[in-house]
Order: structure tokens, then sequence, then C-alpha cells
């Protein structure tokens, strides 16, 4: 018997496909999509590869990494903690503004010779004691105003720069004002800004304002009288509180301050103006009983206006009032005096 050794040839896929005939029943090489599969990626594979990178410093594989913004990311692609309020460049907000609480500010913030707030040039020492530059001329050897050292004593960089980073609100801030400024321009600013309020002269109330939102919260909240009048005229005033005086000619606000005394009740007049107002003298006049009513009986005063904000409310009585006895204001109509009120020229 004959054999015959056959040896079989292994064909390519591609010439294998190409000589077989398409059959129903085979399954074709490219599926069709599935309708219960979906055709866009799944979105919890948010896991990228990207090749590695060999330029990082620390050799560090970083091929997964998260789609996500690298201005959030530190060097070792960790999330960067900011402040709620801070705006990456792009977003809306305040752009790089956040607020912060400091705890114990005098601490921080003062010298430890003469406990006044830093301001450029700040000397350190070894010790950690801050000297301002004020003290550092007094003391004049170059050494800690503290605890002498020498050694090491030199001037604080970073905390300079700290200082002239930190801007300081007016103090007036609750009442509209928005400027910011460094420590040694505050006091300049507070001066002459226009945001001083005035208080509300009625006992435990609060309210601060310019004085024409104190004149509304007056008459609105308090349901007090407006009487207006002009300079150099004389008009008729209730010695009773609940009375404020409007001036026609610039819209200045007056008060008659009214305090019982013994068997009398001591009068005088308050001008009603903020802390850093331009200074103006007024003075007036008060008759009692007014000029038109006969009587035995008259009295009369000629005085300064005081001038104040009532930041500390009315506090002491003026030192110059005129005292009216209590029945002299019986005899009267509705316990009415007359008073005159000018405005001095100051030669501005």
């Amino acid at each position: 018997m004959e054999m015959r050794s056959v040896k079989r040839m292994r064909s390519s896929p591609t010439d294998t496909e190409s000589s077989r005939s398409p059959s129903p029943y085979r399954r074709s090489s490219s599926p069709s999509p599935s309708p219960y599969r979906s055709p866009s990626p799944s979105p919890c594979r948010s896991w990228s590869r990207r090749p590695r990178s060999y330029d990082d410093a620390d050799g560090e594989d970083r091929s997964l990494s998260r789609s996500r913004g690298s201005d959030g990311n530190d060097a070792q692609g960790r999330a960067v903690w900011r402040p709620h309020s801070c705006r990456q460049s792009g977003e809306r907000g305040h752009g790089g503004e956040f607020s912060v609480r400091i705890d114990d500010y005098d601490r921080l913030f003062t010298c430890r010779s003469c406990h006044r707030l830093l301001t450029p040039p700040v000397y350190q020492c070894p010790f950690s004691h801050v000297t301002c530059s004020r003290c550092h001329i007094e003391f004049g050897d170059n050494r800690c105003s503290s605890c002498g050292a020498s050694n090491g004593y030199a001037r604080n960089r970073i905390v300079e720069e700290f200082l002239g980073r930190i801007s300081f609100s007016c103090r007036n801030k609750e009442y509209g004002c928005t400027t910011f400024l460094p420590q040694h321009e505050v006091h300049v600013h507070e001066q002459s800004c226009r945001h001083e309020p005035c208080y509300c002269p009625v006992d435990r109330c609060g309210f601060a304002g310019p004085t024409n939102a104190v004149e509304a919260h007056l008459t609105g909240f308090h349901h007090w009288r407006v009487i207006k009048f002009r300079y150099g005229e004389s008009f008729i005033a209730s010695a009773h509180k609940s009375t404020i005086y409007h001036s026609k000619d610039d819209s200045e606000l007056f008060l008659i301050d009214s305090v019982g005394e013994g068997r009398g009740i001591a009068m005088s007049m308050i001008c009603l103006r903020c802390d850093n107002a331009r200074e103006q003298e007024f003075t007036y006049e008060l008759k009692a009983p007014p000029g038109n009513v006969r009587g035995q009986h008259q009295l009369q005063l000629q005085s300064v206006v005081r001038r104040t904000s009532l930041r500390k409310g009315l506090g002491e009585k003026d030192k110059v009032f005129l005292l009216v006895p209590k029945d002299l204001l019986c005899a009267m109509n509705d316990y009415v005096v007359e008073v005159c009120v000018r405005k001095e020229d100051t030669g501005a």
C-alpha cells in the first residue's frame, strides 16, 4: 500500500473569507449594534489613558488623570483648596477677593514695644519679637527693642509684603462706603468720608445714617413732627422733644434738648451734623413765653448751637441753657417758646 503524505497549507484569513461563499447561518465579523447597548461612552468611565510623561520632576506616573481643569490641581494632580468666594479667571465673581476672619488681630499686627499697628519697614529678632519702624529709630543701635538681641536682627520682608497687601475697610462700611485702603491711609479718609452717619436721638433706638435718612426715620418710625424755618427769622417751637427743625436754606437739622431740672425745664439747641462735617457756627435765641404773649415775666437766652452726630447719645446737657420754670410753662399754651437761629459767616 502506498502512503502519501499530504502537507496542509495554512491559508490567510483574508483568502479563506474571500473563497467562502456567504452563508446565511454564519455570524458576521462586524456585529450589528445591540438595541440594549448605548452607543455613547459610559459617563462613569471618566479615566483616560495617556502616555507617561518623563518631564515630571518627581518621576511619578501620571498616565491616569481625570478630565478636569489644570487650574484646580497642584503639581501632584491633587485638587487645590480655594475659598468658596474666590473666583478663577473667566468665572463670575470678584476675581481673587475673598473674606477671612483674623482672631487676635492686635497681637498679630501690633508692635511688641509700643503696641501700635505695624507699618513697613518691620524688623524682627531671632526670638520673633517684631518691632515697628518708629521703635527701631528710637532705640537707635540696631538691636531688638524688646530683648536687646543684635544677632539676626534684621528686616522681615515677608511681614512687610503681607502688610503691604492688606487693605482695611472704612468704619462707615455698613453705611454705604466701599473704600478699602492701607492702614496708614484709612484715618485720613474717614475724616472726609461722605458716608459718615448721624444717629437717632431717641433712647435705645440705634438707627444711624445721613441726616436726610435720620429725618425720614424720625418722622416715619417715631412719628416726630417737622417744623421748617429760615435763618434769621423767628418761629414758634414746642418744648417737647418729639419735634425736629429743618432749615429751608441748607437742610440742616436742629433739635431742642429739654431736660427736667427740679421745678423747671432746661432747654438748649442742638445741630445734628456728622463728625467730619466742615466747621460751621450757628447761634440761637430762645424766648419764653413768646414775644406775642403778654405777661409779667419773660426769659431770654442767646448762645451758640452745639454740633453733634449723637454718636454717644445726647450725653450731658449743655453748660449754657435756658431754665424755664414749670409754672411759667403751664401758663403758656402747649409749652411753646420763640426761637431764632442764625448762621454765622465763617469767611470761607
